[in-house]
């Protein structure tokens, strides 16, 4: 029997009070594969995240995470589904990088395990290693998103969403942490990644949809369209309709 995709959003509309900001948004993620939500800022993809991880009830539509339909379900739920998401370089200032990573933890009932999996995150970056008793305040950016990253590997997911792990990081930060996120596919993980920079977001997943005003204008095979420019450059400034010409 085929097993369920890793997540389905289905014809969602959403809207913050009278204001809608999502028409009829779809997209799926297959299990063990990693997809690109691309797209500039204010077309919705922010918001999108929110509906997935509960964080907001959408008008209509549905949202399967594993199987699952999760599309009232609390933030809870869907964690314990097997979500995680990152979104920027989120963690507790005042706690040190060892702390942080036990805290994300707490789902797994198993303390001999999380203090396994802690240490076993802290081998993978050698650079939080030498901080693991720093306060997460004290980091740079570029540590702090690594945290953000590691805080993942401890909490095992089955689908992971990153929303701009980029953003503002030197290239040779990105290229570690990219490396990160394919080991973590490689280990099983299906991954949604919400990426602004298109070359970053093209060289790492198998698909990518791009959206705009809150709707999807184009599913695409990741590798066509990285070898066409031109039609990327359409999509981003919303000529899609220019684009098929």
């Amino acid at each position: 029997m085929t097993s369920s995709p890793a997540l389905v959003v289905d014809g969602i509309h959403a809207s913050y009070g009278p204001l809608q900001v999502l028409f009829d948004s779809s997209l799926r993620v297959e299990r063990g594969e990693m997809v690109a939500l691309l797209g500039p800022n204010g077309v919705g993809k922010s918001t999108l995240l929110k509906v997935i991880g509960g964080l907001l009830t959408p008008d209509a539509g549905t949202v399967s995470i594993l199987g699952q339909d999760l599309t009232s379900a609390p933030t809870r739920k869907r964690v314990e589904a097997g979500l995680c998401q990152v979104v920027g370089q989120s963690s507790f200032p005042s706690m040190s990088v060892v702390e942080n990573l036990l805290m994300h933890g707490y789902t797994n009932s198993d303390r001999k395990w999380t203090k396994e999996a802690t240490e076993a995150a802290l081998a993978v970056f050698p650079r939080l290693n030498a901080r693991r008793n720093q306060a997460a305040s004290t980091l740079s950016g570029g540590e702090r998103q690594m945290l953000a990253l590691a805080k993942t590997i401890v909490g095992d997911p089955k689908l992971l969403v990153v929303d701009e792990f980029s953003l503002g990081l030197a290239p040779v930060v990105v290229g570690g942490l990219m490396d990160l996120v394919r080991r973590l596919n490689e280990r099983g993980a299906s991954i949604l990644l919400v990426e602004q920079s298109v070359n970053v977001a093209l060289s790492l997943v198998h698909r990518a949809y791009v959206m705009e005003k809150g709707t999807m204008i184009a599913e695409e095979d990741a590798a066509v369209l990285a070898a066409d420019p031109e039609r990327v450059a359409a999509l981003m400034l919303g000529g899609h309709a220019e684009a098929h010409a």
